[in-house]
């Protein structure tokens, strides 16, 4: 038997005899409970790399001190032994370990598809109204007589088959736009209504 190993069993009964004699109580008790505490920190598990010390303030919860130190609910759990809220007590201290401040903390929202939005252009109705005009101008120019400002037809001339009478002589092709664009005006109101009116009869 080492010397060292006998010095030491010397000095363990010799607390004992002194914590027997001042606390009068026996050696079992005694024996007992330092098996106790010998048990206890044999089952707690310190965290060897906390480097932050975080103090339970009112409001707080797990959830929200994972989201501000970017650590895993579970981790602060397993290390503070707090696994619920009522277990967190304002002026705490949490431990907040290394290893997990760095890693991927899971998304606890839900993933949502974005919709592609298909853009559609602003149509400007004057500008789409004048266009539909013109193109049925266009139309019954092409229909009256091939877009020839000199076709004839009996006493229709022109462009437009109008009236010889309504050209008052004039068959040049400004006096045959201009008399065409009054007499559509007057008559239809648009050169759309007289598009209509032609499809329906075969005349304007």
């Amino acid at each position: 038997m080492k010397p060292t190993f006998i010095f030491s069993r010397f000095i363990y009964l010799r607390s004992v005899e002194l914590i027997r004699t001042k606390y009068n109580v026996s050696i079992l008790v005694i024996a007992i409970s330092v098996m106790g505490l010998l048990s206890i920190f044999r089952n707690v598990n310190l965290p060897t790399t906390a480097s932050t010390v975080v103090t339970v303030k009112s409001g707080d919860s797990l959830q929200n001190l994972s989201d501000k130190y970017n650590v895993f609910i579970s981790v602060l759990e397993k290390d503070n032994h707090k696994y619920s809220n009522d277990d967190l007590l304002v002026g705490d201290r949490l431990l907040i370990p290394n290893q997990h401040k760095n890693e991927a903390k899971p998304s606890t929202k839900p993933q949502t598809s974005k919709k592609s939005k298909t853009s559609h252009p602003k149509v400007d109705p004057q500008a789409a109204w004048n266009r539909a005009n013109a193109d049925a101008k266009a139309w019954i120019s092409f229909h009256e007589s091939t877009d020839s400002y000199t076709a004839t037809n009996g006493q229709y001339y022109g462009r437009y088959q109008l009236d010889r009478n309504y050209l008052n002589g004039d068959f040049s092709p400004s006096n045959q736009e201009r008399v065409a664009e009054h007499y559509v005006s007057d008559r239809y109101g648009s050169w759309v209504n007289a598009k209509a009116h032609w499809v329906t009869h075969n005349w304007y």
